[in-house]
């Protein structure tokens, strides 16, 4: 049992923990995980469950990496992903991408803020709640997810398939400037092929030239938005044309066709029939409208196909979940606000497709996502862990 002033016991604990927090994220950011090529820092997760004192870990047939505390009635699923991004032009970067140099208390480097800070305050979190003694209150699982920046959520939901395990709640630890976020737009990256009759170009009144009929359809897309659907929560759906390629023999070959590529966020009524079909009434005649598919393969060799359609999602602002939620962050003196991502994240499985109650939260600015300036401060990590530390307590109802 949990005796005494929990806060103060989570924070003192977080002290403890803060220089191997440290280290550990700085060993992550050095490590470098592009999308499918994340065996390295898989091993380096497993390896500090172990040191950290996790109950059993489990690798799974992508390379998702799984650690369980506990064994209690509440079960509670934390999710983060090992994956980056590429880091284009690393010459250019203020700090070095893999170099996790600290500067002034900010850890620097690729991954820092997406997603690796939030993946080490995790872990980390799991040790300090193992120490609290509450593994027959509650069990929590964390995991590391491979390939989220090509398909968010897949690889989570085939780790939940594979181990059979059905949590009772989700955190997905992703940057939000700590404050708990329960919703985000879903997304969906569509392709419009558009048919043309190819010829020399300098004889272009005998083909049909599909580059003028995608331009007409692109200039009907761009006023598309103010029509699609708005939620009080999730605000409006967005639709923007992206790419364009043409299949052609030369540059002086009118092109046979052309391929329009859209980006779709999706609110909350919007589903894969509805968006196909209101694009199916726009195209010129001919055109095929589908949903773009990813394939590849996971460091383990596994291959992933899937469609890139992610759903939408969002929690009740009265849900127990997300009550938890600000309930951990008030009593920590963060803000106990609850807003919505901007971005799509592995909630689009949880939440999304498997129905499974999900909130978020993570250090850092996600205007850093991605970027040159790719970073999170070290105080920011402290502050996160305490967060994952204190949030089983008070969804088992430890924390009133």
């Amino acid at each position: 049992m949990i005796t005494g002033n929990i806060v103060a016991r989570v924070r003192e604990l977080s002290g403890i923990l803060e220089p191997d927090l440290v280290r550990f994220v700085r060993d992550l950011v050095r490590t470098p995980s592009p999308s499918g090529n994340e065996r390295a820092v898989a091993e380096l997760v497993a390896a500090e469950m172990k040191s950290s004192g996790f109950d059993e870990v489990y690798v799974d047939k992508l390379g998702s990496v799984l650690g369980k505390i506990g064994s209690g009635p509440v079960k509670i699923l934390y999710d983060a992903h090992m994956d980056t991004v590429e880091a284009m032009d690393p010459g250019s970067w203020s700090h070095p991408p893999l170099a996790a140099e600290v500067e002034n208390g900010i850890i620097y480097g690729l991954g820092a803020v997406d997603d690796k800070g939030s993946l080490g305050a995790m872990v980390k979190a799991g040790a300090g709640l193992k120490s609290l003694g509450v593994s027959e209150q509650v069990t929590l699982y964390v995991a590391g997810a491979v390939g989220e920046e090509n398909c968010e959520g897949l690889a989570t939901g085939r780790l939940l398939q594979e181990t059979g395990i059905r949590p009772d709640y989700v955190l997905v630890a992703e940057s939000s400037e700590l404050q708990v976020k329960r919703g985000h737009k879903g997304r969906a990256t569509i392709i419009v092929t558009v048919p043309g009759k190819a010829v020399h170009a300098s004889t272009p009144e005998l083909g049909d030239n599909p580059l003028y009929k995608a331009g007409r359809f692109i200039e009907t897309l761009s006023t598309m938005g103010p029509s699609l659907m708005y939620h009080d929560f999730l605000g409006r759906g967005t639709i923007a044309a992206t790419r364009v390629e043409c299949v052609a023999a030369s540059i002086n070959t009118v092109p046979e066709l052309c391929r329009v590529y859209i980006d779709r966020r999706l609110t909350a009524g919007e589903d894969r029939e509805r968006i196909l079909s209101e694009l199916g009434s726009i195209v010129p005649p001919g055109s095929t409208v589908e949903i773009m598919r990813f394939e590849g393969s996971a460091y383990t060799g596994a291959r992933i196909v899937a469609d890139e359609y992610f759903p939408s999602w969002f929690l009740p602002e009265d849900h127990e979940l997300v009550r938890a939620g600000s309930r951990a962050a008030a009593a920590l003196g963060l803000s106990p606000g609850v807003g919505r991502w901007a971005f799509s994240t592995d909630a689009a499985y949880t939440m999304g497709v498997a129905g499974i109650p999900t909130i978020g939260m993570g250090p850092g600015n996600p205007k850093h996502c991605h970027s040159k300036e790719d970073q999170v401060g070290v105080d920011e990590l402290v502050r996160a862990n305490q967060f994952y530390t204190l949030l089983p307590l008070a969804v088992a109802g430890l924390l009133e």
